[in-house]
């Protein structure tokens, strides 16, 4: 069995966040061990609408280091305007800040 140190993570450093990010508030739930998981979003349009995304289904969550800084990176889906739209949720602990990322459609 192999145990890994917290400083061989970080040297995997992915540095700094490529594409467009636009902030969001994020209603999430907290598991006992801490791990916050995204159930709903806001964010506002470029026409200033605020935008309800219910139901986020994860796909798969991850530790990333952007820059020498922690963050969760969280690859979803929703249902908006009846269509299945992928994006990737990322959040700054440090921060305590989520921020959405759209990811193209396949």
């Amino acid at each position: 069995m192999a145990f890994r140190a917290e400083g061989d993570i970080r040297s995997r450093d992915f540095g700094s966040i490529r594409g467009t990010l636009q902030k969001a508030a994020v209603k999430c739930w907290f598991t006992a061990g801490g791990k916050a998981m995204p159930l709903m979003m806001k964010l506002q349009s470029d026409r200033q609408e605020i935008l309800t995304v219910d139901h986020i289904i994860v796909l798969r969550a991850e530790k990333k280091w952007y820059a020498g800084i922690l963050t969760w990176e969280y690859t979803c889906q929703a249902l908006v305007e009846g269509k299945m739209v992928p994006f990737v949720l990322l959040f700054h602990p440090e921060e305590c800040q989520w921020k959405l990322k759209r990811t193209k459609e396949k």
